[in-house]
């Protein structure tokens, strides 16, 4: 089937392209003033950044809505997932506090508390889907650093995500945002980086673009496997 443009995908280029014209302007014959100019790089870089992360959470928060309304049932999500989603912030506060404590009966006590929750149905195949926050597996991985991209695709069974990504690009898509993630932190630390010239920022926001559209082109096909291209948005 052929790929499709994600939602999520078109508003972050519509937002992106809206930024760069921005950067054209105040470094055509418009805007004359160093110091603006300057300005306008760096908030480029940041809303970029923000822009990446309004990103994810459309394109997971687009795939959980739609799963939900497609009726999915417990085996068509990945098995990362469904292990994800049962390792509960309760279940693991429970485990933190026998490793230190030891103490089985209170860890017992606890688990057992836990047995009516509707998330351990995600252990069995073939029933409708519990109620589960979509954002937990997206909301704590959404900036944009190869770490977090690593993380959250593992999640939704890509242990060598960036691998994937190089295949569909054709190119080092984890240099790319390495780059881009190594300047918008420099440029939070000290402002505006000595040498770097608008044409160097502009090559490094549009390096983003081509990292989401790897993951767009990903995350395509992985939902048309494995939950079906109705639950693709």
């Amino acid at each position: 089937m052929a790929y499709k443009r994600s939602q999520a995908r078109n508003r972050f280029e519509s937002d992106v392209d809206t930024i760069l014209q921005a950067v054209r302007i105040a470094h055509s014959n418009q805007c004359s003033v160093t110091v603006i100019r300057e300005h306008v790089l760096c908030s480029a870089v940041v809303l970029c950044s923000a822009r990446f992360e309004a990103y994810i959470e459309d394109l997971f928060g687009g795939w959980g809505a739609a799963i939900r309304a497609q009726g999915v049932t417990t085996e068509r999500l990945p098995r990362t997932v469904r292990a994800f989603l049962l390792n509960q912030p309760s279940v693991v506060a429970a485990y933190r506090k026998f490793i230190v404590e030891e103490d089985e009966a209170h860890l017992l006590s606890r688990l057992e508390d836990l047995l009516a929750g509707t998330h351990y149905d995600l252990a069995t195949d073939g029933i409708p889907l519990p109620a589960f926050s979509v954002a937990s597996l997206y909301s704590d991985r959404k900036y944009p650093s190869p770490r977090n991209v690593k993380r959250l695709f593992n999640r939704f069974g890509f242990p060598n995500v960036f691998h994937v990504l190089n295949r569909v690009g054709k190119r080092d898509t984890e240099a790319l945002l390495t780059s881009f993630n190594d300047l918008r932190t420099e440029m939070a630390h000290v402002g505006m980086p000595v040498g770097l010239s608008a044409r160097d920022i502009k090559h490094r926001i549009k390096g983003l673009k081509i990292v989401v559209g790897c993951i767009d082109r990903t995350f395509y096909s992985h939902v048309c496997t494995s939950v079906g291209p109705a639950c693709w948005t």
